[in-house]
């Protein structure tokens, strides 16, 4: 997270949108080490950060067997969670999707790749409607 964070300094992303893209990566990485390589210590978490003049790219991998993204990521119900109607689990995807600008998972060889997108500009995603 902080790695990220100082890779994207020089591009000067608003405050409150580096803290989510910090929160975001953290949680995908996060999942990456628990659901993809299941703390295998031999299987590796690779990041990778691109950048354009519009948007920051975070690319987050794992060694793991692989899941398809729900075509919809429905809100985790904290009164149920709370009442143990639900597992406390199931935050991550809907976290990452609602701290970022885009999200998509994406299987390449043998690897899960969650991207990432930030506009480096909030209402960039607006402008290229």
């Amino acid at each position: 997270m902080e790695r990220v964070a100082g890779a994207v300094q020089p591009l000067h992303l608003e405050a409150g949108r580096l803290a989510n893209l910090k929160t975001a990566v953290a949680e995908a990485t996060m999942n990456a080490m628990e659901h993809g390589n299941h703390y295998q210590p031999d299987r590796v978490v690779a990041i990778k950060v691109l950048a354009s003049p519009s948007r920051v790219i975070v690319l987050v991998s794992d060694q793991g067997e692989g899941f398809a993204m729900p075509d919809v990521l429905a809100a985790p119900n904290l009164t149920a969670k709370l009442a143990g109607l639900q597992t406390p689990r199931g935050w991550g995807l809907f976290l990452i999707k609602n701290l970022v600008d885009e999200l998509r998972i994406e299987r390449v060889e043998s690897r899960n790749v969650v991207e990432m997108v930030m506009y480096r500009q909030k209402d960039e995603h607006h402008m290229q409607e």
